[in-house]
């Protein structure tokens, strides 16, 4: 029995020191959420940016469980496991969706790349059946939203195509049954005339994909042509990407209770598990 003790105060200490410095963590991007101000669409620079605005889907989703018409939307399913001591939900799957969606406010629309931000919004469906639990979240059609992320170039199309273009060529040369397929007048040799015109065939299949696929794209909420290539998603050096359906009020109200819930529940964790080892071992 007091070796239980002993070890879950050890558990504990390192859980509290844990909730001690996420705290900190939290009470500096409090500070940043308040201190970036908010852009208006039209305006934003590159970098880390702070904008508001509804959400407005380039391609219309629709929610797993619920059939919701959503931008994005992330299901989670989880088992419930029971142990002799304890009883836990442990995550079976899990999916986010990554298309892009379009935030709009009063100067214009620009795109958000969801992939790797951290989302907070309301769970808005959950059920069991038998040991398993169902969960989904989802931004609905012209819902407003915050955005933290840094905006960022994106390539244009003759970039995409010609980097697209490239890559097959590279792969063409790595495979010598695929280089045998360009040589036309059947002399062992590509010449530079046989390579010029793969080139060009491949430029013509990727060309005309792109404009397959684009045909499937809405234009009606395109964002003007200064924003063409502009995204905000993830940045490379700053790692902040935050998504909320919450005001910017709102947020930085929750992570003040956060911030000291963490930091003082902490070090009360921490001292009064450090009281119990300490005891045992003197």
């Amino acid at each position: 029995m007091k070796g239980s003790i002993f070890g879950w105060a050890v558990v504990g200490i390192c859980v509290g020191i844990y909730l001690f410095f996420t705290g900190f963590r939290k009470l500096w991007y409090k500070r940043l959420i308040q201190n970036i101000p908010t852009s208006k669409i039209r305006s934003i620079a590159m970098g880390l940016v702070e904008i508001q605005g509804i959400a407005i889907p380039d391609i219309i989703l629709v929610s797993h469980y619920t059939k919701q018409q959503c931008v994005f939307y992330h299901i989670i399913m989880e088992r419930l496991v029971i142990h002799k001591n304890s009883v836990n939900w442990v995550k079976e799957f899990e999916m986010k969706s990554n298309i892009p969606f379009f935030l709009q406010d009063d100067t214009g629309t620009v795109i958000i790349d969801p992939v790797g931000a951290e989302i907070d919004i309301p769970l808005r469906y959950t059920h069991m059946e038998g040991n398993k639990r169902y969960k989904e979240y989802y931004i609905k059609i012209k819902e407003p939203i915050y955005v933290l992320g840094t905006a960022k170039s994106i390539e244009s199309i003759e970039e995409h195509i010609q980097k697209e273009v490239e890559t097959r060529i590279k792969a063409i040369i790595e495979s010598p049954e695929e280089k045998q397929k360009l040589d036309i007048n059947k002399d062992m040799w590509i010449d530079e005339n046989e390579w010029q015109l793969a080139k060009q065939r491949i430029m013509e299949e990727i060309k005309e994909k792109f404009r397959a696929t684009q045909g499937k794209i809405s234009s009606k909420n395109f964002p003007p042509d200064y924003l063409k290539n502009v995204i905000i998603g993830k940045g490379e050096l700053d790692r902040h990407f935050f998504i909320s359906n919450k005001s910017e009020k709102e947020i930085v109200g929750e992570y003040k209770y956060r911030v000291f819930l963490y930091i003082i529940g902490g070090a009360i964790l921490t001292l009064l598990c450090l009281k119990i080892v300490i005891s045992f071992i003197f």
